[in-house]
C-alpha cells in the first residue's frame, strides 16, 4: 500500500494570470482541490513541496491535507492527480488535487518492476522488448500500491507476458485489456536468421523498447 504525505495548504485568495505570477515569485505554488461539491483554489509553500519530493516529479499520491483558512483548519484525504511543470525552468508551477473519500475507489496508474532475469537474457541470446511499464488500476485509497512487482525469471525465448499474466495485490483491479502485451523475450540479431525475398537483401531488425506517451500538461 503507498503511504500517504502530510502536505499543508492554505486557502488562495489570489486568482487570474497576474495575482498566480506574483503567488510563485513570493515562493507559493498554486493549487486546486477539485471536490464532490465544488472545487477549491489553494497554495502551497514551494519549500513544503521540496521537503517532501526532493525535488522529484511525483504524482498518483495520497495526501493527507492539511487546509488553513485564517484561524480554522480542516484535513481531508486527497489524491495528488498532477503535477505541472514549467516546459523551459523545469520548476514545479501547479498542482491538481482530487478530494477522497475512504470509500471511494479511484483510477491511477502504478509503475510496473520486473523482477528477475530470463536465462537468455543472461547470456545475452536475448532482449527484452517492453510495451507496457505502468498499469492503470481501480482502487480504494488503502489499497493503492507504491508499485507493482512483475516476475520476468521463468520467461523463455520466444514467449511473452499479458496484462492477464501479472497478479495484482489484493483489492487492486486492472483496466488494461487482459490481452495487452506487457513485454517479450526476443531473439539478438543474429541468433534468428530472417529470410528475405528473393532479390532482396534483409534489412536488421531493431527491437527499442517502447517509452510512455509523455502526458499532456494542463493549464491552471
Amino acid at each position: 500500500m503507498a503511504q500517504s504525505i502530510t502536505l499543508k495548504a492554505n486557502i488562495r485568495k489570489a486568482v487570474g494570470k497576474s495575482a498566480v505570477k506574483k503567488l510563485r515569485a513570493n515562493g507559493r505554488i498554486p493549487a486546486i482541490l477539485y471536490g464532490k461539491k465544488s472545487n477549491l483554489p489553494l497554495e502551497i509553500p514551494a519549500t513544503e513541496l521540496r521537503d517532501l519530493f526532493h525535488g522529484k516529479r511525483v504524482e498518483k499520491v495520497l495526501l493527507n491535507l492539511e487546509i488553513i483558512d485564517t484561524e480554522e483548519k480542516k484535513s481531508t484525504l486527497a489524491f495528488l492527480q498532477e503535477i505541472q511543470i514549467h516546459p523551459i525552468t523545469d520548476k514545479l508551477i501547479h498542482l491538481d488535487l482530487h478530494e477522497l473519500s475512504s470509500d471511494e475507489k479511484l483510477h491511477a496508474e502504478i509503475d510496473l518492476v520486473f523482477v528477475g532475469e530470463p536465462q537468455a537474457l543472461k547470456s545475452g541470446t536475448a532482449n527484452l522488448d517492453i510495451s507496457l511499464r505502468r498499469l492503470k488500476i481501480s482502487c480504494f485509497p488503502k489499497d493503492l500500491p507504491n508499485a507493482i512487482p512483475v516476475s520476468i525469471e521463468q520467461l523463455k525465448m520466444g514467449e511473452s507476458l499479458h496484462v492477464a499474466d501479472i497478479p495484482l495485490p489484493p483489492g487492486v483491479e486492472c483496466l488494461n485489456p487482459k490481452n495487452q502485451v506487457v513485454l517479450s523475450l526476443v531473439a539478438t540479431k543474429g541468433e534468428e536468421e530472417i529470410e528475405a525475398p528473393a532479390g532482396e537483401a534483409a534489412e536488421p531488425e531493431v527491437i527499442k523498447e517502447k517509452k510512455p506517451k509523455a502526458e499532456e500538461s494542463k493549464g491552471e
